[in-house]
């Protein structure tokens, strides 16, 4: 994970210390242990749901606006 900070580090010029790197590292690390049972689901053939307003009425007209 340090390696990959790093190599951030000099693509996108941050000027990081050491103390920094192993820092952001160690939270990455972290992060990656906290959010792997995510990464393990299956989702295949899982339709995404879309937002659905309910205060909209289905086939509800909207209201003209008075000009």
């Amino acid at each position: 994970m340090k390696d990959a900070v790093r190599r951030l580090n000099r693509e996108y010029g941050f000027n990081l210390s050491d103390e920094e790197i192993e820092r952001i590292a160690k939270q990455a690390e972290q992060a990656n242990r906290l959010f792997q049972p995510l990464f393990e689901v299956d989702l295949t053939g899982i339709t995404p749901l879309t937002k659905i307003d309910k205060r909209v009425k289905k086939g509800a007209v909207p209201k003209k606006v008075k000009k």
